[in-house]
């Protein structure tokens, strides 16, 4: 059993326990991506550590922000996937019935043709998270995401990873902003 401590904490462990409890709210939803997307940075570190506690500790970090109303997380300053892969330029961002089109620009000749890019979109409120079920490749320059009926409507987060082809190695995800599809 545990002991009940009769110590108050500070102000500074009170907004030290606030603030991890926004960034685990923020990510748990999103815990099968992080472990793609930070597998390979995970796997380098000399020690045993899990892909979902580096997204944590860079989301404790860099990705608080403090407002008026007190801390709250950035969503353009959390990344979903880190590693050395060369991400993709953004070109433009289409909003159709009921899906996401997003055409980029491949701004590295040190990548392969065949590297995946994937759509994910985020609804923080619902706490849920999608991603694009079609392949698409780096060459098509171009990615689409089908937003279910459930998602209509709502604030949608959106951002953009890139993976090589065996899913192992990731470029850092990017941020695309927010958007509400009908």
């Amino acid at each position: 059993m545990k002991k009940k401590s009769n110590r108050k904490r500070s102000d500074a462990q009170l907004a030290q326990q606030k603030r991890f409890a926004l960034a685990m709210s923020f990510l748990l939803p999103l815990k099968s991506i992080l472990a793609d997307g930070y597998k390979f940075v995970a796997k380098r570190k000399k020690k045993l550590i899990y892909p979902f506690n580096l997204a944590l500790s860079h989301v404790l970090s860099m990705g608080i922000a403090e407002g008026e109303e007190g801390p709250y997380v950035d969503p353009e300053k959390v990344w979903l996937s880190d590693g050395t892969l060369p991400g993709v330029l953004v070109s433009a961002i289409v909003e159709e019935t009921s899906r996401i089109l997003v055409s980029y620009d491949s701004f590295s000749s040190f990548c392969a043709w065949d590297d995946h890019v994937k759509l994910i979109a985020y609804q923080m409120k619902e706490g849920v998270a999608i991603r694009s079920q079609n392949l698409a490749l780096r060459s098509e320059k171009q990615a689409f995401l089908d937003v279910p009926n459930s998602l209509l409507g709502k604030e949608l987060l959106l951002y953009i990873l890139c993976s090589d082809r065996d899913g192992l190695k990731y470029a850092r995800s990017q941020y695309l902003g927010t958007y509400q599809i009908n």
